[in-house]
Formats: C-alpha cells, structure tokens, sequence
C-alpha cells in the first residue's frame, strides 16, 4: 500500500514537473507577443495578450515618474489612444533574456530583461526589468499584471543620458513635430559633441524638414565619429542623390 501512495505521488510530482516544462514556452510566447505587437503598433494583437479583468494592473517606473493603472479599462484606454496616434511601427528590436517562470496551477509569474535597439545606434534604448503576472483562462495565458522597471532611467553616467535625449527627440519625430525633435537633437548635439548617433539623430531629423544640407552636414560629422555607421552612410548617400 505504502509503495503505491509513494509511486502515485512520484506519478503526480513527475506530471507537475512536466506542466510546468510545458507550459514554460506558452508564457514566454504571451510576453513576447506583446512587446512584438507594441512595437508593430498591433492593437488587437496587443489586447489579445492581457486578461480584460477590473483587477489587472500596469505599473511603469522610472527616474523623476511613475506611472500606475488599475482596471482593464484605465489601462486599455491610453495605450489604445498611442496605437491610434502613433501608428507607425517603431524601429526596435527587442531583446529578452535571464526569464525566470514560476507557475503553478492558473497563476504564473515571470520576470526578464528586455532590451531595445535601434538600428544604426551604438547605445540600446530603454533597457528595462520586466515582470509579468499571467493567469489561464480557457486553456491561455493571459497577462494580468505588468511592472516595468525602466534601469538606465537611473543610470547617470553621460551615455545614458546622451541615449535618453535621443530617445526623446525620436518620439517627437514619430510624432510628426520635426522643429522640437531638431531643437532636441541640437541640444544632444551640444552637450554632447563626441556622440555619433546624437549628429546622425540631428541629420535624420533635418531630412526629415527637407533640410538637406544641414542633414548631409549631420551625418558626415557623424561618420567622422563613427566611420562604421552604415545607416548613416546610407542615409547620407540617397541625401546626396537628391
């Protein structure tokens, strides 16, 4: 008798063991679809990924902000909002490693860092530690709550804040406001004139106003710094066929 309790019990921890293993993949694909479809401005695709639940929640902290939603709705609403204002795919790509899942039963938590780089600069964009809580409903994974802890927001050091600038002048140009992402590229420019990609940045932009000149002058001075920035020598080169 002992030994059958002992051999269901193995049974039933050797059955948990592999649910987990399994279900492992299908909560890593959840998390990935979503910053996949953020990135590709997928609305649908993005919403199919959270749990529509008065309970969910979306924390995102940073150095000087923090930004906290509860309730599908409140949540939804802005993002929804940026989809539609923003519509254009954003040029990340994102990379995501050191997972760590634990679930058991419906629940799972999961947390990771992402990084996302932009094509053409040396320095990665918002590299974040996520963490995510997911519940099963109807056989999926859905996200239920999300906390991104947004690290080089605190990071001091010149690269970094070089790289937040940046970040914020190319916001701006998705937006459409080419005259206040120049006045934020030349800033970046000023303060820091041995960055590369701050003078690709500022070329990009002065392109985008039909400033041709300016954008040509841009970018050489960028490949001065960085002889090695194909983008820009690309950029440059259609620049100088016009």
């Amino acid at each position: 008798m002992r030994i059958a309790v002992l051999c269901v019990v193995a049974m039933a921890c050797s059955g948990l063991a592999s649910a987990q293993l399994v279900d492992e993949p299908s909560i890593k694909a959840v998390v990935q679809a979503e910053t996949r479809a953020w990135i590709e401005r997928d609305a649908d695709a993005w919403q199919a990924t959270w749990l529509h639940d008065a309970a969910a929640s979306r924390v995102v902290v940073q150095a000087g902000s923090y930004t906290a939603a509860k309730g599908w709705d409140n949540i939804a609403s802005p993002m929804l909002k940026d989809f539609k204002d923003n519509a254009t795919a954003l040029p990340f790509t994102p990379n995501m490693e050191r997972f760590v899942v634990r679930h058991q039963g419906n629940l799972a938590f999961v947390e990771y860092d992402q990084v996302l780089t932009v094509a053409g600069q040396a320095a990665p964009t918002t590299p974040s530690r996520e963490y995510r809580v997911l519940h099963r409903t109807g056989g999926q994974w859905k996200i239920t709550s999300q906390i991104t802890h947004v690290v080089d927001s605190f990071d001091d050091t010149a690269a970094a804040i070089e790289s937040r600038v940046d970040g914020t002048g190319h916001t701006l140009l998705r937006a459409g406001k080419i005259e206040d992402a120049i006045a934020v590229f030349k800033v970046n420019v000023h303060l820091y004139p041995q960055a590369a990609s701050a003078y690709s940045s500022l070329g990009q932009a002065y392109a985008a106003a039909a400033q041709n000149d300016v954008a040509i002058e841009n970018y050489e001075k960028s490949l001065q710094l960085e002889p090695g920035n194909q983008d820009a020598r690309l950029a440059l080169a259609k620049l100088k066929v016009r």
